[in-house]
Parts: structure tokens; C-alpha cells; sequence
């Protein structure tokens, strides 16, 4: 976020907007001339996505290389239409990100065809244990708001938008990151940061402070850097021939 003081502002109330806002992201204060441009970028969120999907796909073009038989969409899965069906859905850590998860699931298995597969692994409850309990210790009354689906959540999803769940597991991993901080700024970037539970729930600058340096403490990884743990749940799903 980029703040600038306006004519009757002064370092106090400046200071007093960086602390509520560096709860979000990182905050710059800037010139007031700078302002309209700050403006016009953090205004079009939507189009700042549609362009990072477009970057990501021919980042992917990049690697497969010439496919004529690939076809590329930056859409949103929730109301994405095609001109046809598929045989086969394909989706890796996504889907927990997209709430309600039976919605997304319904929207999803239309694209699918009769016989066709769907393949999943998608992260579920239990899942960043570690950040839970420091959390707990710094701000038991500002819980957190990532919500993640409980895996029998999410496999009464695909039963419910007419799939069939043929096989399921789940499974326990941990990631090592630099720091506490490079783990919080991965989440950032996978979007965990959109939507509000209210005010309550944000860490102000000196709650995330002391998160970070009891995170880089607690669980600090012999080999270095700090450890996180993933809960995940992989499916395979079928659509049945009527």
C-alpha cells in the first residue's frame, strides 16, 4: 500500500495508517503526486491477475514447447465454459483456495465428460499446524482466517456435483523455508491474504513482529531455516456413464 500525508496530517497519523495497513502487505509512503498512479494500479486487482494467469500460461508454452493439440484459457474455473467436454480434470494445489468448494466442484464437473477422470490434491484441514499454535500464543483473541476444507468436507464435494470418488489418500508433508518469513510472504503469494473475517483477525506490525521471531524459534529445522507442515488430500474421481 502506498500512503501519503494529506494537508492536515501529520508523522502520527501516519504512523497510525502504516500500522493498520502493513497487516495486509508492505506499506511505502510516497509523494501525494505519486498517489493517482498508486491508485490506478491497486484499483484493478483483477486485472493485475488476468495478467499474472497469462504470464503463468506462457510461462508454461515455455516449457512444453509447440503443442498444437494444447489449448490455453486464464479464466476462473468457477464459471469457465468451453465449447466441448474433457476426458480429463486435472487440478494441484488449488481447488482449497476456491470456497464454496462444492460450487467450484459443480462448475468443474460440467466440463467433464461421462467416463471421464478427475485428479486432484488439494490441501485440507490440518495443515499449517505450527502457524496455528504460535498464532494462538501471540494473539489468542485475532484467530486466524485461513479456513481450509476437513477432507471428508471435501470429498462429500465431488459426491455432491455428481462425481464419483474412486480412490483417496491423505498425506502428511513438511517444507523447509528460509525463514518464518519467507514462509508468511509464500503464503502471501498464493493469496492468502484476500478476503476479511473483520478487523479482529488482522496481526498488527508488532503482533507479526513477535510471530515471526517465536515462529523462527519454535520451529527452526536443524539444517536451518523453519519447517511447515501440509496436510493433503489427493483424489480420483470419475463422472459415470448414464
Amino acid at each position: 500500500a502506498g500512503i501519503c500525508a494529506g494537508a492536515h496530517a501529520d508523522d502520527a497519523h501516519l504512523g497510525l495508517a502504516d500500522e493498520l495497513l502493513s497487516h495486509v502487505g508492505r506499506v511505502v509512503r510516497v509523494p501525494e503526486s505519486w498517489m493517482d498512479a498508486i491508485t490506478a494500479v491497486s484499483g484493478s486487482g483483477s486485472a493485475y491477475f488476468a495478467l499474472l494467469a497469462e504470464a503463468m500460461i506462457e510461462e508454461a508454452k515455455r516449457r512444453v514447447g509447440e503443442a498444437e493439440r494444447i489449448r490455453w484459457h486464464a479464466a476462473d474455473a468457477r464459471s469457465f465454459r468451453a465449447d466441448g467436454t474433457f476426458s480429463l480434470i486435472v487440478s494441484s494445489s488449488a481447488l482449497h483456495w476456491m470456497l464454496p468448494l462444492s460450487e467450484t466442484l459443480r462448475s468443474l464437473a460440467r466440463l467433464l465428460e461421462p467416463g471421464g477422470s478427475f485428479l486432484a490434491a488439494l490441501m485440507v484441514d490440518g495443515t499449517f499446524p505450527e502457524l496455528e499454535a504460535v498464532r494462538k500464543r501471540i494473539a489468542p483473541m485475532k484467530p486466524s482466517r485461513i479456513r481450509l476444507p476437513h477432507a471428508e468436507e471435501a470429498l462429500a464435494g465431488f459426491e455432491t456435483a455428481g462425481l464419483t470418488v474412486a480412490d483417496s489418500f491423505e498425506e502428511e508433508l513438511q517444507a523447509r523455508y528460509e525463514s518464518a518469513a519467507a514462509f508468511l510472504k509464500s503464503l502471501n503469494g498464493q493469496g492468502v491474504t484476500g478476503g476479511s473475517d473483520g478487523a479482529r483477525a488482522f496481526l498488527n506490525r508488532s503482533e507479526l513482529t513477535r510471530l515471526v521471531s517465536d515462529y523462527d524459534h519454535r520451529f527452526a529445522c536443524a539444517s536451518g531455516g523453519v519447517v511447515a507442515t501440509y496436510r493433503v488430500l489427493y483424489v480420483r474421481a470419475g463422472k459415470d456413464v448414464k
